[in-house]
């Protein structure tokens, strides 16, 4: 059985441990869609449109395949827990390197991103923000800080799909004590 939540783009989905799994991607909203298509079109029609309509129909073109392949690409950001681990992206933490879960706040957000070991899978335009700490010392990360357009649905999900035995508590005062 799937149950998903097409306004979040996000879906529950049984793992191999019986237990619900989560997976969400971050697509691009249509508003950005039409304001790159505005602003781009705008720009070459306004600069190609004395050079010729041959120029004009090519930057055309091209400008609305660079705009295109651009957002498919920024909103190709998947978020998956499963019984693997936590994967963003192309990335995996596997479960025994899953440290601590919070949902970040403001404060915490911008604490954690005046740092450089912090990797990053960020969007503008997802509301929530969760941070994933790293519980593996030769890791470069301290921890994740992952945009979400539902911070409690994937800090349940991590919670919910960790192995049981590891909680993750350590870890929270690692990431403290490094800030």
């Amino acid at each position: 059985m799937t149950r998903s939540d097409p306004a979040s783009g996000s879906s529950e989905r049984p793992s191999h441990l019986g237990r619900p799994g989560y997976s969400e991607r971050l697509s691009v909203p249509a508003a950005y869609w039409w304001i790159a298509l505005f602003f781009g079109l705008t720009f070459v029609t306004a600069v190609s449109f004395m050079l010729g309509e041959l120029i004009l129909v090519v930057s055309t073109a091209a400008t609305v395949g660079v705009i295109a392949w651009t957002l498919i690409a920024w909103g190709s950001l998947r978020i998956t827990v499963d019984a693997r681990g936590v994967r963003v992206g192309g990335s995996l933490l596997e479960w025994p390197y899953v440290g601590a879960v919070a949902v970040a706040d403001r404060a915490v957000r911008a604490r954690i991103l005046a740092r450089e070991d912090v990797f990053l899978a960020l969007r503008p335009y997802a509301d929530g923000t969760v941070v994933i700490g790293v519980a593996d010392d030769a890791d470069p990360h301290l921890c994740w800080l992952v945009s979400t357009r539902d911070a409690t649905a994937l800090l349940r999900a991590i919670e919910d799909n960790r192995p049981s035995g590891a909680d993750g508590s350590a870890e929270q005062s690692r990431l403290d004590s490094r800030g």
